[in-house]
């Protein structure tokens, strides 16, 4: 990932004395496997495979906190050519990366079933979806039967005027 591909409030001011961290999320890049990209990892970061896996649990992760912009960009390019993606944000204490919606999409590859390995998925998210459907780009959402009536007063307002 380049200058380019982050926002300008990521890449903007003074790289001598600016201050970055890393944050990765657990995304790789487009055609490899999750598992071999978790090993990849764990070989040049010199970490064990629980430590790996704990890193691409879907939650966002500093990596490295604090680093001035070369350095981050040494580790940013470090992850990506093991297939991992990681951005470059300000170091700032006070903007922790959290999941904001308990809906999210699992980092690619990722088996997102419970009890895979014994043949039965666990559902995960149990509503009906099937009450929902999509309409082309200008169709009108609410039908007329669906619109309140709109009850007309009768008000006198001839004692008002505009002078």
């Amino acid at each position: 990932m380049t200058d380019k591909d982050l926002p300008k409030s990521q890449t903007e001011g003074n790289p001598e004395t600016d201050v970055f961290d890393l944050v990765f999320r657990g995304e790789i890049v487009q055609g490899n496997s999750l598992e071999e990209v978790k090993r990849r990892v764990a070989a040049s970061f010199n970490l064990d495979p629980a430590a790996a896996d704990q890193l691409f649990s879907g939650t966002p992760v500093r990596l490295k906190r604090s680093v001035d912009k070369v350095t981050a960009e040494r580790l940013l390019q470090r992850l990506n050519d093991v297939g991992a993606i990681a951005v470059i944000v300000p170091n700032s204490p006070e903007t922790e990366p959290t999941q904001q919606d308990p809906l999210s999409l699992a980092p690619l590859g990722s088996n997102v079933t419970d009890g895979a390995e014994k043949g039965k998925a666990k559902a995960v998210f149990s509503a009906s979806l099937d009450h929902l459907s999509l309409e082309p780009v200008g169709t009108r959402m609410v039908k007329e039967t669906e619109v309140p009536p709109v009850k007309t007063l009768d008000l006198d307002t001839s004692k008002f005027s505009l002078e």
